[in-house]
């Protein structure tokens, strides 16, 4: 801009009055195209999801208004795995104020019993807390696109019809999900059919309009009763009770930053941070030949650690911050040899994790980056669906195993500038797919689409194999086996959205997003990079 409108740029700028681009007077906040200028970066599993995201920013608000938004949206067009019926957790880092703090929302085993137990749904509610907190536009307008979408049919995406062509045995034994996601022949929806789902829009409509009366009054009571219809696990009390909380971020130093990651329950991001704190001071000093053994045996302690500090819930005994402690860490690489692998002893066969979830990550204008990751334990959930809500039931944590969720933030120490930003889904590989799209991003200086396509690996410990991409993406195991590693070929269920600005969101031309290359996700830019 030139003359007297940048000088008004600059001034909003200095004043924090703007969102560091010139708004039009056209398009007041609210509207899309508020924005004239950069206005952020979104990324996550469904495309449909992310362009919502994306219009949000470029409407004036911020990445918690685009997180509430894509959340929202990704219960209706990407049911599979962000159902309303589940729960996560959101990292968020503020910029201007130097503060990381985490949103803990999961969804927990309700008090009754039943034929199909399934969790108290916490993701509502989570996310208005989030937007309570750190959002600028109203709640209302967050999710009159979701609504719509809901009432007036979306067409099933890729990432969609994949799940839903894997998902056929779950949800096929359902009358209310066959109604959903089935063809009348009896097929499944596929790529490019509409789904109609105007039973969740009314659900949806009550979260819009009435937030609460989804969790108490006569709504809430109707919530329970449909969900007790399909054997489910609910009650009044459960509904009432569920509460988000803040909670403090776990911190690792990485040289002149920090890395922050959610606590337990979030089992990936804390296995994240562990392997990041373990990793970081070893990686550059290994060669390209040693680097997956490296992984592989950091990833093996990394899950002897959990096996010792996790209960089947996600949550932990122990203090956040004694799990990254550096003489915590010293003790889990103890012995480590960068020539020959060495079994990981008195170590049970870890749980099995579920490997349905979904991450997206946000960044505004102003440097607020938000990373959230959510989970209904199960592809489709506990497969049963509430019947006049369209909202898929979530499985239950520890009986479907540790919350599938794994997010972090890394931000300059001195000026507080986020730097990297990071979702991955995945069960038991998610953890080790963020730490090493990390790696690969800040430590080797890689391009971001090319960090999150590298091959990937997983060592749980017992069995005493290294889990190998292959499929598209192919992990050489030569390296591994040369060092006494088992390897074992198989595709890697982890997917990682991640967004990476080196020298901080200011120098918005220096950032960079990306979704990963195994599903069928969006990254996209609001606005135009300055």
């Amino acid at each position: 801009m030139r003359g007297r409108n940048s000088a008004v740029c600059l001034a909003a700028l200095a004043a924090v009055l703007a969102l560091a681009a010139c708004g039009d007077p056209a398009r007041p906040v609210g509207h899309v195209g508020h924005i004239s200028g950069f206005a952020g970066m979104v990324a996550a599993d469904e495309p449909r999801a992310a362009m919502l995201g994306r219009d949000v920013l470029s409407a004036g608000g911020t990445a918690a208004d685009a997180a509430t938004a894509i959340y929202f949206a990704l219960a209706v067009t990407y049911p599979s795995t962000a159902s309303l019926g589940g729960g996560g957790t959101c990292i968020v880092h503020d910029s201007g104020k130097k503060k990381t703090e985490v949103l803990d929302f999961p969804a927990i085993a309700s008090a009754m019993s039943g034929p199909q137990p399934s969790a108290v749904p916490a993701n509502p509610r989570g996310f208005y807390a989030l937007h309570a907190k750190y959002g600028r536009l109203r709640w209302e307008s967050l999710l009159v696109e979701p609504e719509r979408l809901a009432r007036s049919g979306v067409t099933v995406s890729r990432a969609l019809a994949n799940d839903l062509s894997r998902g056929l045995p779950v949800i096929g034994r359902d009358p209310a999900a066959r109604g959903v996601f089935m063809r009348p022949d009896g097929s499944v929806l596929r790529e490019g059919d509409l789904m109609l789902q105007p039973q969740l829009a009314g659900v949806i409509s009550t979260l819009r309009h009435h937030t609460g009366n989804f969790y108490v009054g006569p709504q809430a009571r109707e919530l329970v009763k449909a969900v007790q219809a399909a054997g489910g696990t609910l009650s009044l009390d459960d509904l009432r009770d569920i509460r988000p909380t803040w909670r403090d971020a776990i911190s690792v130093k990485v040289d002149n930053e920090t890395a922050w990651f959610s606590p337990p329950p979030s089992t990936g991001s804390t296995m994240a941070a562990q392997l990041v704190a373990a990793l970081w001071p070893r990686w550059s000093g290994a060669d390209a030949a040693e680097r997956p053994h490296l992984l592989a045996e950091t990833s093996a302690r990394a899950f002897g650690e959990r096996a010792r500090w996790m209960r089947p819930t996600g949550w932990s005994d122990e203090s956040p911050d004694a799990l990254v402690a550096e003489a915590r860490i010293a003790a889990m690489m103890a012995g480590y040899a960068a020539d020959r692998h060495q079994p990981v002893g008195d170590v049970a066969a870890p749980p099995t994790d579920s490997q349905s979830g979904t991450g997206f990550v946000t960044l505004d204008i102003n440097g607020m980056a938000v990373a959230c990751s959510v989970t209904s334990h199960g592809l489709f959930g506990n497969g049963r669906m509430a019947p006049g809500t369209g909202m898929m039931l979530s499985g239950v944590p520890g009986l479907n195993g540790p919350p599938a969720t794994a997010v972090m933030v890394s931000t300059n120490t001195h000026n507080g500038a986020v730097r990297f930003i990071g979702a991955a889904s995945g069960g038991g590989t998610a953890a080790s797919a963020l730490a090493q799209s990390f790696l690969a991003a800040t430590k080797d200086n890689k391009p971001l689409s090319e960090s999150l396509a590298l091959p990937r690996l997983v060592h749980a410990g017992k069995p005493d194999a290294v889990f190998a991409e292959t499929g598209a993406i192919t992990l050489d195991p030569a390296p591994l086996q040369a060092r006494g590693h088992q390897v074992s070929a198989t595709p890697m269920p982890s997917r990682v959205e991640a967004i990476y600005c080196p020298q901080g969101p200011k120098n918005s031309e220096g950032c960079d997003m990306a979704t990963d290359p195994r599903g069928f996700g969006l990254a996209t830019v609001a606005g135009k990079k300055e």
